[in-house]
């Protein structure tokens, strides 16, 4: 790798952020625009960078002329959080160096949005989040998956009884007893090993992403921006992979409503925002809690309620309103989603089938049109089929404290701004049903529009790339952005961004490796510098050092 960097200027104060969409402050301890739900704010929007970065194809020359802060490399990984580490891990592992990759992203470490977003939604460390025992993003391989590793832990605890717990858990899933999954403080720890395996703090620049362009030599330029600087600085490479995730939080059009009439963060609130004043509240006095979604999230917020109304004794109302009733199960081949309760509930959140099984092929061998259909039946919103959730909606409903209705909401107001009254629609009567609550949390989850992501969406436009059906970027199987190829540069993508295209489960830690093996043998045959394939001997060599704990 050569580099080149100018002098950088002096490090100025962190600016007031705002949002790239509604052009909204926010404030520090903010990761979401509580406006729209951006979870993208920028500095810098691409339209004020300078004039020659607006061009189709950049001139390197001209970027060196410019004396701002300037650096290339070989691989570049733009996000920076569990889809860049995926792709990173797997070439360091098939022969690249540090020195030849560069990471940038907002965050501190790749885990730090997943973690924090968990923790919103009420998954806590000891927690275990849905995901399985192979799929380990710390660990291509899968093997030894989480669960081994846990057996290994409580046995050397002299836990024996949890241990063969978990090995029958293991053996019989999912048709005896429940599917495992990992406690979520196991996947980060498993990760900071990897980290220092890897070097990634070596690799890993921490900024707001900007804009990407094509340079006139086949390579790419990034601008981007430090932490709390404000100078753009721009990054060169031959290579690039997009894994950006979610561009922001779902917000309904009530919710957006409200809060722009009556600028109230606090009462209404959506699941993945900080709101753990809301449980606090509950335990001191009880209340009412106006409960939106039927996904995970949602289930894993119920159990909390129920927590707290078992360890204080506080009354506690939970109204869950959802849109529709759901009473008939999902039908795909001899396969059944049951429905239960008016929640669907699955292990994944796609078919297991379709992360390595015949769905798999079957999606990637469909036309555009079929997919939509795949997708519409295999997907949707689900929740874990834990009978621990099974039961508190059942138990909540002949207690009495859980109430279910279906409707839209048709109005929200603050009451003396302490609580929140709520009319909706009733979906069966069509009449109006008004109550007063403590608090509203929306679990209608995340947000994947391409029109919501300002580095996407101005991709879009500025080369005219290609959308599948879906409204996201058209990608080959092996997540290649075709429509970005610059001569000998090529670009990949991962994670939701890349969905509705030959692989239905990308925003999934298997997912993620999926994505970055594919990507990495396309590099690979492409003859991109440093890499070779990792077969037979090289691959169990490897899985050695991994064990070892040694560097690839």
């Amino acid at each position: 790798m050569t580099t080149k960097t100018f002098t950088l200027p002096a490090t100025l104060p962190e600016p007031t952020r705002l949002c790239s969409r509604c052009n909204q402050a926010i404030q520090p301890e903010q990761s979401s625009c509580p406006w729209c739900g951006s979870l993208l704010p920028h500095l810098v929007q691409p339209s004020n960078l300078p004039d020659w970065f607006q061009a189709g194809e950049v001139s390197v020359q001209t970027i060196r002329q410019s004396q701002m802060p300037t650096s290339e490399t070989t691989f570049l990984a733009l996000g920076g959080g569990l889809g860049s580490f995926a792709w990173v891990d797997y070439l360091r592992i098939c022969g690249v160096s540090a020195d030849q990759i560069a990471v940038m992203g907002q965050e501190a470490t790749p885990y730090d949005r997943f973690k924090r977003l968990c923790t919103y939604s009420q998954i806590f460390g000891d927690e275990r989040i849905r995901s399985d025992s192979g799929s380990r993003p710390d660990n291509l391989w899968g093997w030894p998956g989480y669960a081994v590793q846990e057996i290994g832990e409580l046995l050397g605890e002299q836990r024996w009884a949890e241990a063969g717990r978990i090995f029958w858990q293991i053996l019989s899933e999912p048709t005896l007893v429940e599917t495992y999954a990992p406690r979520a403080q196991m996947v980060f720890a498993a990760l900071e090993r990897e980290m220092g395996r890897i070097g990634w703090a070596r690799m890993r620049r921490r900024g707001e992403i900007c804009a990407v362009r094509q340079t006139d030599d086949g390579r790419y330029v990034v601008a981007a921006i430090p932490h709390r600087q404000n100078v753009p600085h721009f990054i060169i490479a031959s290579y690039l992979h997009l894994a950006l995730g979610y561009p922001g939080i779902h917000l309904t059009p009530e919710t957006q409503a409200y809060r722009q009439e009556y600028r109230d963060l606090r009462l209404v609130v959506q699941a993945y925002e900080p709101h753990e004043y809301v449980y606090e509240q509950l335990a001191q006095r009880g209340g009412i809690l106006l409960l939106r979604g039927r996904g995970i999230v949602a289930s894993r917020i119920l159990q909390r309620v129920d927590e707290i109304r078992q360890e204080t004794g506080q009354t506690i109302r939970v109204i869950h309103l959802l849109r529709t009733p759901l009473t008939e199960d999902t039908v795909y081949g001899q396969a059944r989603r049951p429905a239960r309760y008016h929640w669907q509930r699955q292990p994944f959140n796609w078919p297991k089938a379709a992360f390595g099984g015949d769905l798999r092929v079957v999606l990637e061998e469909a036309a555009p049109e079929e997919r939509q259909e795949l997708f519409a039946t295999w997907g949707g919103v689900t929740t874990s089929n834990r009978r621990d959730w099974l039961e508190i909606v059942a138990r909540g409903g002949r207690e009495g404290w859980y109430q279910l209705y279906f409707g839209t909401i048709t109005e929200m107001r603050p009451n003396g701004r302490k609580r929140l009254i709520a009319q909706f629609g009733d979906y069966v009567s069509n009449e109006q049903y008004r109550f007063v609550a403590d608090f509203m949390i929306d679990c209608t989850g995340l947000n994947s529009e391409l029109v919501l992501h300002p580095i996407l969406a101005d991709l879009r436009e500025h080369y005219e790339l290609s959308q599948n059906l879906t409204g996201q970027l058209e990608v080959t199987a092996n997540f290649e952005l075709t429509g970005l190829r610059n001569s000998r540069g090529q670009a990949y993508m991962a994670g939701t961004i890349a969905f509705g295209n030959a692989f239905a489960p990308v925003d999934s830690f298997m997912g993620l490796q999926y994505a970055a093996q594919r990507s990495v043998d396309g590099l690979i045959r492409a003859g991109a510098p440093g890499l070779r394939y990792l077969n037979g001997l090289a691959s169990l060599r490897q899985w050695w050092r991994w064990w070892q704990g040694a560097a690839p």
